[in-house]
C-alpha cells in the first residue's frame, strides 16, 4: 500500500512541478494523467471482477488434447478425420460457438458497461472538452502526461488487483 502511495505521489509531485512552466501546462498534465490513470484502474478492476465471476460460475474453456499435442499441432490440422466427421465437427462447433458467444456477451458485457469503465472515459472526454473550451488545451503536455498515467496506473493496478504469488 505504501508503495502505491509513493508511486502516485511521485507522479503528482512531477505534475505539480509543471505549474512552474505555466498554469495551462499544469492543467493539461493533471487532467491527462488522471484520465489515463482512472481509465486503466477502472479497466483492471472490471476485468478482475469478470474473471472472478467466471471462476465462481466455473466457466472454463476445456480442450481435450494434451499439452504436447497442442504444441505440435495448435490448430488440429494433422488430426486424421474423414470428411463426414469434419462436417459434423464444424456443425457442432457452430452450435457451440453461438451459445458460447451469447454467454460470453452476457458475462463480458458487465465488464464492458461497468461504471468503473464508463466514468473514467466520461472524465477523459469532459476534461478534454473543458480544456478546449477554456482555451487551456495544449496537445504536447496533454499527450505526454496521458502516457504517464499508463505506467503509473499499471504499476498501482498490478499491486492492487493481481494476486500475490
Amino acid at each position: 500500500m505504501q508503495k502505491n502511495i509513493k508511486i502516485f505521489l511521485g507522479a503528482e509531485v512531477l505534475i505539480l512541478a509543471t505549474n512552474f512552466i505555466s498554469y495551462s501546462f499544469f492543467l493539461n498534465a493533471q487532467v491527462a494523467f488522471l484520465s489515463s490513470f482512472l481509465v486503466l484502474m477502472g479497466s483492471m478492476y472490471s476485468y478482475k471482477k469478470l474473471v472472478q465471476t467466471r471462476v465462481e460460475n466455473e466457466v472454463f474453456i476445456d480442450d481435450e488434447r494434451d499439452e504436447l499435442d497442442k504444441l505440435d499441432d495448435p490448430h488440429g490440422l494433422y488430426e486424421e478425420q474423414t470428411v463426414q466427421e469434419l462436417q459434423a465437427a464444424v456443425a457442432e462447433e457452430k452450435k457451440q460457438t453461438k451459445t458460447s458467444n451469447l454467454k460470453n456477451v452476457k458475462t463480458s458485457s458487465r465488464a464492458t458497461v461497468s461504471l468503473f469503465r464508463i466514468l473514467p472515459y466520461l472524465f477523459l472526454v469532459a476534461g478534454f472538452i473543458g480544456l478546449k473550451n477554456n482555451h487551456h488545451l495544449e496537445l504536447l503536455p496533454y499527450l505526454l502526461f496521458l502516457s504517464l498515467g499508463l505506467p503509473v496506473g499499471y504499476l498501482i493496478g498490478k499491486n492492487i488487483f493481481l494476486p500475490k504469488q
